[in-house]
């Protein structure tokens, strides 16, 4: 069996999920139902620097994965839909990550669902998966370290339905999506505007060049140490996230501004962090995440899944 997974991520996180779909695909089709067969995973980063994007057609499972921007797909998302070729009932599922597990991301897929059905593609899932944001504000330790850990068991979970030949119904209503959809077209040619409003603290920078390297549309040129930024930007917020320095301005978000990695990993091996922070520790903004996990917890339990299993 052969996997492509198609992903959009732009700070890293949607990327780290669907690395996380790779190996649990890999490794349950031989530890969990014992087959022969094998399963391969290729991963391909949707990107403006990336060569011939990869026919699906050789691949027995499609995997489409992006972070829900203002409640829809990225741009790059949408266009790499519409440049797929037409299939014929090609199965597929749908990942996708945030930083909130509310509904109302649900229709975050509407378009691409339109663009693949009508190409024959046969979307047979759509999963959403809770990381921490990369804007907005920065999430705790306690609260990274959760969605983290959370994150492995829900890919696992996903890939054993999937291997399964699971199938759900995916579709949204017309009534949640003529409202949805008009906020990510805003948006999306909003971050086009605005995206030469970006620039560099040239007092911080230490010219390393990893804003150009980093941004997935090409946007940041660097010429005799002065930055460009121009107006293919998706407001990915790569630049910003992964700068060192925290050298990078970004217009009217600054006060939206995440810089840094997570290390997420270093913060999943970290016993001296609580887990699980929600719903027995949650303070604040953070008892709005209940509701999510008590969902993902019923899930898990249905399929026999203990969350505390994937904390090492």
């Amino acid at each position: 069996m052969k996997v492509i997974l198609y992903v959009f991520s732009g700070t890293g996180n949607t990327l780290a999920v669907a690395n996380l779909y790779k190996r649990f695909l890999e490794q349950n089709n031989n530890m969990i139902y014992e087959t022969d067969k094998s399963v391969s995973v290729d991963v391909y980063r949707i990107s403006a620097k990336s060569g011939r994007v990869p026919s699906p057609e050789n691949y027995d499972l499609v995997g489409i994965g992006y972070p829900i921007h203002a409640f829809c797909a990225p741009e790059p998302v949408v266009k790499l839909c519409k440049a797929l070729p037409k299939v014929k009932n090609k199965r597929t599922f749908i990942f996708k990550t945030s930083g909130e597990g509310l509904h109302i991301n649900d229709c975050s897929s509407h378009k691409c669902l339109k663009i693949l059905t009508k190409k024959g593609y046969d979307v047979v899932m759509e999963r959403h998966i809770v990381m921490p944001y990369n804007m907005i504000y920065r999430h705790n330790n306690e609260m990274a370290r959760q969605m983290w850990i959370y994150a492995h068991a829900l890919a696992d979970l996903n890939s054993r339905e999937l291997l399964q030949g699971a199938r759900e119904k995916v579709g949204h209503t017309v009534l949640k999506t003529m409202w949805i959809a008009p906020i990510g077209w805003i948006e999306q040619h909003f971050a086009h505007m605005h995206g030469v409003a970006f620039k560099v603290n040239a007092k911080k920078c230490i010219h390393c060049n990893k804003c150009v390297g980093s941004c997935p549309q090409n946007n940041i040129t660097s010429q005799n140490g002065k930055y460009s930024f121009g107006h293919d930007c998706v407001l990915c917020m790569a630049c910003a996230f992964g700068c060192p320095k925290d050298a990078i301005k970004v217009g009217v978000f600054k006060y939206w501004k995440v810089n840094g990695s997570y290390r997420l990993n270093e913060l999943k091996a970290d016993d001296s962090i609580a887990f699980p922070y929600v719903p027995y520790r949650a303070k604040g903004i953070y008892r709005l995440y209940k509701k999510y996990y008590r969902e993902c917890d019923k899930k898990l339990l249905s399929a026999g899944i203990n969350v505390n299993d994937y904390i090492h």
